[in-house]
């Protein structure tokens, strides 16, 4: 399990739920105040009703636009992502008509709030920053300023630039200072402590590492120093960071690494027993102590503690796909080395099983975010268009008032002189010819209008066409490699029936070795197009099986003979054989190379 990874995103969502206000009615200020006291001691499932009481009780838009940036980053929390983007238009509707820029400030920040959620760190560096340019040059709202100060840390932390990651992370820090957050302070030391960790990983000094485990050190204090002061997740990412630390970094006697490790997985624990801290984070503290085991050389006591954190997570409300999975492939793992095959085979089952629920919950929350993504470009080419008829309504009104002004002068004109009666006429005259032309060029932009919203309902059903034949390629690409490990388990099965376990310990180290090869193999079959597989049968002058259609995507990946061997686990002639056959079903000369012929033109 990539334990830093997972601590930064949780510690990044708990900050960005706790902004405060200013510029609202002091009973909105309570409200806010006690959704933070709320999230400090873990009870986010009591938040959603003081919001929509409060929400009820106003009619405010600075007041709506807080409330309702805060429910929408509630919900993105939840990762109903629909009804995140739905309060977050009426935080940014609320916002405009308040006209404060701290209001449009925290709308701003839910709106990068989703786009993290989203995975579109551009729209969140771009979101961010325009919140901070409204409060740029005021003391006001320190708490906002510091949540997307950490946005943008967040997002450059994905490109690894490590020039901004600081710049945006030290700036958080001095805005948690400001608002004498002591929850945020310590968040912001996590951060620090994670940038040093990834640089020391990169070149291997010293002292980034030494640096590292200052700031955890520092974030240890504080909740030592103001108990109450930090949320309970916070301060159990703490202490799991600092047992992570004398796990992985620590140069002390393995004693004294287990027994200060220990202490702080201790804290944590007590706090996780007492609900203070999300649970997930159990799967944290005993996948520590098992990696402690294993060190010491006692697989049963590392088995022991996995297991036990996985029944305490599966007696947690909501499911844990993902926690679930890695802990089976770590209890996988034991079981090899253990030479307990039939357990291994078991949690290896238990892990295809939740691998697949993982990926249909993963595929749900993959169609929020493509529709999410649709509305919100719906929505901006509304504005757009709105925006185009507000400027061409503004020169209507011009042409019009300039008319009526010419009129006004000419009849002025008449009545002062007779004598110019005759070139009033005239005027009049050139005056309705240009009303006429005018009005023709009003046809004109407004069938131009017609022409591009029947332009952008195209564009929309190819977006949505494109995103539905995205879907299918990831299904392609899951259904290839799940189909691959149900290979590898029959032939585990075969292996135990006939009680050959020396060659199921080979077969277990092949599927092994080609583990990572899968990966890079599973991005590139998701290059193919749906209806590849449908066109070779078309090409084929015999009739191609299941197997025959299986060599040819690994053929068409440009898998050597050896790779393509080893995955299906057989001799590299009886590849070389296959592609003969393979040739004389696509009716092909013996000059005419087979990967060429099957990475011709694309189908489309």
């Amino acid at each position: 399990m990539d334990l830093k990874k997972a601590l930064f995103y949780m510690a990044l969502l708990f900050s960005c739920c706790l902004c405060r206000a200013q510029y609202i009615f002091s009973s909105t200020q309570q409200v806010l105040d006690r959704v933070e006291q709320l999230q400090l001691r873990n009870k986010g499932q009591e938040v959603l009703p003081v919001l929509d009481d409060a929400i009820h009780s106003t009619q405010s838009p600075a007041d709506l636009a807080y409330l309702y940036a805060y429910k929408s980053s509630w919900y993105v929390s939840q990762d109903s992502l629909l009804q995140g983007k739905r309060f977050l238009d009426l935080s940014l509707e609320n916002a405009a008509q308040s006209g404060r820029n701290t209001s449009k400030a925290i709308a701003y920040r839910a709106k990068a709030f989703l786009n993290n959620a989203l995975g579109q760190p551009d729209a969140v560096i771009e979101d961010a920053l325009a919140g901070l340019k409204l409060l740029d040059g005021t003391d006001d709202d320190p708490v906002t300023k510091y949540a997307l100060n950490y946005l943008l840390y967040g997002a450059y932390s994905k490109w690894d630039d490590s020039k901004r990651m600081e710049r945006y992370i030290r700036a958080s820090a001095t805005y948690a200072v400001q608002a004498k957050n002591r929850s945020l302070q310590a968040n912001v030391s996590n951060g620090i402590s994670s940038m040093y960790q990834a640089r020391y990983r990169k070149t291997q000094e010293q002292h980034l590492l030494d640096s590292s485990f200052h700031y955890l050190s520092k974030s240890f204090a504080l909740n030592e120093q103001h108990p109450g002061k930090v949320s309970g997740n916070t301060f159990v990412i703490t202490c799991i960071n600092l047992a992570n630390y004398y796990l992985s970094f620590s140069t002390e006697d393995a004693a004294t690494k287990k027994r200060e490790a220990f202490r702080y997985l201790d804290l944590a624990e007590e706090k996780l027993q007492k609900r203070e801290a999300s649970a997930d984070m159990l799967v944290n503290v005993y996948g520590i102590k098992s990696s402690f085991a294993q060190q010491e050389g006692d697989l049963q006591l590392a088995e022991q503690y996995l297991l036990q954190g996985l029944n305490l997570l599966m007696g947690e409300k909501g499911n844990h796909y993902k926690l679930e999975y890695a802990i089976h492939e770590d209890l996988t793992k034991i079981a090899e080395k253990k030479d307990d095959l039939k357990a291994a085979l078991t949690y290896q089952k238990r892990s295809e099983v939740l691998l697949k629920k993982l990926f249909d919950e993963q595929q749900v929350l993959n169609a929020q975010k493509l529709e999410v993504q649709y509305e919100t470009e719906k929505k901006d080419q509304q504005l757009k268009l709105l925006e185009e008829r507000a400027a061409f309504r503004k020169t209507q009104n011009y042409l019009y008032g300039g008319i009526a002004a010419a009129l006004l002068f000419g009849l002025i004109f008449m009545f002062a002189s007779y004598h110019f009666k005759l070139k009033y006429a005239i005027e009049r005259e050139k005056k309705l010819a240009k009303e006429k032309e005018d009005a023709e060029d009003q046809a004109a932009w407004e069938l131009k209008i017609e022409k591009e919203e029947q332009a952008r309902l195209k564009a929309e059903q190819e977006l949505l066409h494109l995103k539905r034949q995205q879907l299918e390629k990831e299904a392609l690409a899951n259904s290839l490699i799940i189909e691959h490990k149900n290979d590898m388990l029959k032939q585990i099965q075969g292996k135990i029936q006939d009680g050959a376990a020396g060659d199921i310990q080979k077969l277990l180290k092949e599927e092994m070795l080609m583990r990572a090869d899968f990966e890079d193999i599973k991005m590139q079959i998701q290059e193919l197009h749906p209806t590849f597989f449908n066109q070779l049968s078309d090409k084929a002058v015999q009739k191609l099986t299941a197997l025959d259609l299986r060599y040819c995507a690994y053929i068409y990946l440009q898998m050597n003979t050896k790779q393509i061997a080893q995955v299906l686990h057989v001799e590299p002639q009886s590849v070389r054989m296959f592609k003969y056959r393979l040739k004389q079903k696509f009716g092909l000369r013996k000059d005419v190379d087979l990967e060429v012929f099957l990475r011709g033109p694309k189908p489309r």
